[in-house]
């Protein structure tokens, strides 16, 4: 299905989409929404590592990527709405309404708030992805936020621990990550 796309005067993107199972037929359907928010920032270093990004961004470029699911359903549950029947597909289709104003929509504004967004990445929480298991990935993830404000003792820390806790087949992308970081924060302070 199409995503919505919302690109911000900062360059942020907050991307919305449904996403069908692969196990859904004829007679089945099973589809939950994927919500992604992608920061300027971080589109530029994956513009800076895997080259020019496409004019339609996915969600998978998203920094914070989360997905809603049925009312009802259990915390920590991945539950999908299923339509069996066409008469299921108003209540499907109200649910997934419901679920987009009472929890996407409200998401998606708070983090292209570039100081929601740094405090949602220090809270430990992108989503899927959870400091945790993260850690690393948690420190470029703010450090690369940073950047937009400039070298500062903040950023040193998060560049620094990126670094002292790398596996060692990923030092060479690692370096080149802290290189990039530290020639765009000392370009925005110029």
């Amino acid at each position: 299905m199409p995503n919505w796309r919302r690109n911000t005067d900062l360059g942020d993107w907050a991307i919305v989409n449904v996403q069908t199972s692969q196990y859904s037929s004829r007679e089945s359907l099973r589809c939950v929404v994927n919500l992604s928010l992608a920061p300027q920032p971080w589109l530029a270093w994956t513009e800076a590592r895997q080259g020019p990004l496409p004019k339609s961004l996915g969600e998978s470029y998203g920094l914070y990527r989360e997905r809603l699911h049925p009312s009802g359903s259990p915390a920590g549950v991945y539950a999908w709405w299923e339509v069996n029947d066409p008469d299921d597909a108003p209540d499907v289709a109200a649910d997934i309404q419901c679920q987009l104003e009472q929890v996407g929509w409200p998401t998606l504004e708070r983090l292209l708030d570039r100081t929601a967004m740094v405090e949602q990445v220090r809270a430990g929480d992108l989503g899927f992805a959870k400091r945790e298991f993260h850690g690393v990935f948690f420190a470029r993830a703010e450090a690369v936020l940073l950047s937009d404000y400039g070298p500062s003792a903040e950023l040193d820390e998060q560049l620094s621990y990126a670094l002292e806790h790398v596996i060692d087949s990923q030092r060479a992308h690692a370096m080149e990550f802290d290189d990039w970081v530290r020639k765009r924060a000392a370009s925005a302070s110029s």
